[in-house]
């Protein structure tokens, strides 16, 4: 009778050596199901490894940005407070220049009226024949 290939037993039947067989190929089906499963595990941990590192990369520059969008908005609002003082000073400056156009137009109304009069009263005394 032949030894068997771990050497420990001597096979006294076909149907032994049969199921040795078909449980070696069960066993490598399983060892080669495995081996797939563990295959696809390593893929898809390498794929998470690279996703993970896609999303910090996104958080970073979406920190990037916020911290962008922050200073440009710091910026315009100092702008905006530098554009709201200086029309501030439009304002008061245009108020001052309204208050003396007034002023002109007042001096202006009293001048035509002296000039009114002294035309009337020229007229009333004949005009001055020089």
């Amino acid at each position: 009778m032949a030894k068997s290939t771990d050497g420990d037993r001597e096979h006294s039947s076909a149907s032994e050596l049969l199921g040795d067989w078909r449980a070696a190929e069960r066993d490598t089906v399983a060892a080669k199901t495995a081996a797939s499963v563990a295959a696809l595990a390593v893929a898809a941990a390498a794929a998470a490894e690279e996703a993970a590192a896609e999303a910090e990369s996104a958080a970073t520059a979406a920190m990037d940005a916020a911290t962008r969008a922050k200073s440009a908005a710091e910026h315009a609002k100092v702008a905006a407070a530098h554009a709201a003082e200086a029309a501030q000073m439009a304002s008061e400056a245009a108020l001052t220049d309204k208050t003396q156009a007034n002023h002109a137009v007042q001096d202006a109304e009293r001048a035509e009226d002296v000039a009114r009069d002294r035309f009337h009263d020229a007229q009333g005394e004949g005009f001055p024949k020089k």
